[in-house]
Formats: C-alpha cells, structure tokens, sequence
C-alpha cells in the first residue's frame, strides 16, 4: 500500500536530492565500474533510473488524457534500451537522468484532480490508481542510490521511506510461494513486520528500520542487524554478520 499522495511528492523530493547528489559523486570513468547489482554495471543503474523516469511519465499521461500508455513496448524492448543508454558518453547519460527526472515532476504537477483516481497498468500487468505512480518513483530514487555505490548507505535513508518500503515490500514478498519467513522488529522502537506466516523457530532480525530496508530490498545494510530468540535475547554476540549473525539471504527485489 503506497503512502498518501502528498507524503509522496514530498518524499520524491528527498529522494531525487539523494540519488543526484550520489550520482554526482561519482567520476565519468566511476560509471564504467560495477555497481552493487549483479552484472550491471553504473551507468546501467543510471539508464534504469532515467528510463524508469521516462516510464513512470507515460503512466502519467495515462492517467491525464486516458489514453493507454504503457510504461514500456515490451519487456525486451526494456532490456535493450537500458543497454543502449549505458553504452552513451558520461555526458548524454547524465543528461538523460536529469531530463527525464524533470519530465517527471512536469507531468505530475501538471496532473488534474480528477486525473489521480485513473486506473494505469505498471509493467508487471497490475492495476493500480494513479496516486501510486509518485510512490513507485520514491522507491527507486532511494534504493538505487544505494546501488551506485558512490557512498550512500543505508544510514542516508530517511526513516520515514524506511518505514515505508519495509511495509511495502513485506506486503510484496509475504505473497511469494516458498519464500523464506522471517519476523523482523525495528531497535530503536516497537514496529514489527512478518513476512508469510513466521512460527516460533523462524528468524527473528531486529535493527534501525533503515538497515531492516536495505536488507528486505536486497541490498546490503552497513547499519547493524542481530538475531533475537522468542523472548528478544539476544541469539548471536556478532552485529555486524561478520562472526556470528548472517541474515537468511533473500531473493532479489526492485
């Protein structure tokens, strides 16, 4: 369940300062190293992103004109652009970034009131109203500003986002057959999560909410995660995973 759309927008900004202030860091010859997503390489992060933008605006259009607009041709035709895209000059891709970052934010604050309550399709074939599409950009902004791996960790993510995306992708992979079950508590506070149906013997991983949102997105957390027993002691001496406490590995999301 995405947050209300304003949260949203709000959020959106954040994130978009967060991604192009990693991006930024990052050198014309960086873009060529890898990224912290297997076989992709940075500047494959940066042509999702830009074309996630581009993408993200068709479903905006949508929803104001009401003409079906799908987010891509084709999933190949997904694959091959992003490929095309992280083959361009440095320059081109970052401009491509930014301009369509821009197109985005244009085509949401030019949407009509009415506009918000439209149906779209996103590329997976679900159908959602159009007060998500912010929501769906917040997520990638800040999870693959991790990805680039030009020093934004988990400690950069808001706590409000945080708290956010563990909800949504709990949700999201509480619905996959097989998938491994976990509870998950936030240290400081008392929220807690369960993904499918998690009994006594299943892990319980406790941490800050933003190390418990890298780890459910599949990404690395750089804050600290542990391992409680039923009662909250603690079962592994080692926070960090280096001597003791390895998260169950996840299959990957986003």
């Amino acid at each position: 369940m995405a947050p209300a759309r304003e949260s949203s927008l709000e959020l959106l900004e954040v994130g978009t300062d967060l991604w192009e202030d990693a991006l930024a860091a990052l050198s014309d010859q960086d873009l060529t190293g890898l990224s912290t997503l297997p076989g992709w390489s940075r500047a494959h992060v940066v042509a999702h992103v830009a074309l996630n933008a581009v993408a993200l605006t068709n479903l905006v259009s949508w929803a104001r004109t009401g003409v079906v607009t799908p987010m891509y041709a084709s999933p190949q035709a997904r694959d091959a652009d992003i490929e095309a895209l992280s083959l361009r000059p440095a320059a081109e891709l970052r401009e491509a970034s930014a301009r369509a970052a821009l197109g985005l934010r244009e085509g949401l604050a030019a949407m009509p009131r009415r506009a918000w309550a439209r149906k779209v399709r996103v590329r997976q074939g679900t159908e959602v109203e159009a007060t998500v599409i912010p929501w769906l950009r917040v997520r990638e902004v800040f999870l693959h500003a991790l990805d680039l791996g030009s020093g934004v960790t988990d400690a950069d993510l808001p706590e409000v986002f945080a708290d956010l995306v563990v909800g949504d992708v709990v949700r999201q992979r509480s619905r996959v057959q097989g998938h491994p079950r976990l509870h998950l508590r936030a240290d400081p506070g008392d929220a807690r999560w369960d993904i499918g149906a998690p009994g006594p013997e299943d892990p319980v991983v406790v941490g800050d909410v933003r190390a418990l949102a890298a780890y459910v997105s599949g990404r690395a957390a750089t804050l600290p995660l542990r391992r409680t027993d039923g009662a909250g002691a603690d079962v592994d001496a080692d926070a960090t995973g280096g001597a003791g406490f390895a998260p169950p590995e996840l299959p990957p999301w986003l």
